[in-house]
């Protein structure tokens, strides 16, 4: 089973926090190493890149219930806030034998970033919806509130760049990516 990017940021959406990722090139044996990577980067980034709203409504249907309803998420709205302003760009890459090395630059959210929200803040948020109404103090009325606010504190963190090296290894199913790349690609998004 081939493993994109765009099925990692499914992945996403398990684990709130986690991306499991990995790329494959498989059955290839056309002569330029440099050339099949490159296609597959592009071929696997862009879809994250390029992110529609029938993609966003496609992944959210395929892995849809995640617990979201609870917090009066939709799933589409939760994709679509982490795939916003993700970008990349292929440095080069360099083929030596049968490993190659593809050097990327990534622009994508950084969930780490939730863990700078200012609480206090958000207490103040909230109490003021207590004063006027919009939510009660219980679990259901407070979790209804918290997680279109989370949605919207996804929204404003800003695309950051990382640099990231990518190992692919020509092996008997063709060019893929070595476990400490998966790792790596795991972390694009945290």
């Amino acid at each position: 089973m081939k493993r994109t990017p765009l099925k990692a940021l499914v992945c996403v959406l398990c684990a709130t926090l986690t991306l499991a990722s990995g790329l494959i090139l498989t059955g290839c044996s056309k002569p330029d190493p440099e050339k099949i990577i490159r296609a597959d980067l592009v071929l696997n980034f862009d879809q994250i890149k390029n992110l529609d709203d029938d993609a966003i409504d496609e992944l959210a249907k395929e892995y849809g219930d995640m617990g979201f309803e609870e917090y009066n998420i939709e799933p589409s709205e939760y994709i679509a806030s982490i795939a916003d302003g993700f970008d990349y760009s292929i440095e080069s890459i360099e083929v030596d034998g049968d490993t190659a090395t593809a050097n990327l630059t990534i622009y994508s959210k950084s969930l780490s970033e939730l863990s700078d929200l200012n609480y206090d803040e958000m207490y103040e948020d909230f109490f003021r919806a207590l004063e006027s109404g919009e939510v009660t103090f219980d679990e259901e009325s407070f979790n209804a509130w918290a997680g279109p606010y989370f949605i919207d504190a996804i929204d404003r963190i800003e695309p950051s760049e990382k640099s990231l090296e990518l190992t692919y290894v020509n092996g008997d199913d063709g060019w893929e990516l070595d476990a400490e790349s998966n790792d790596a690609l795991a972390q694009v998004f945290l």
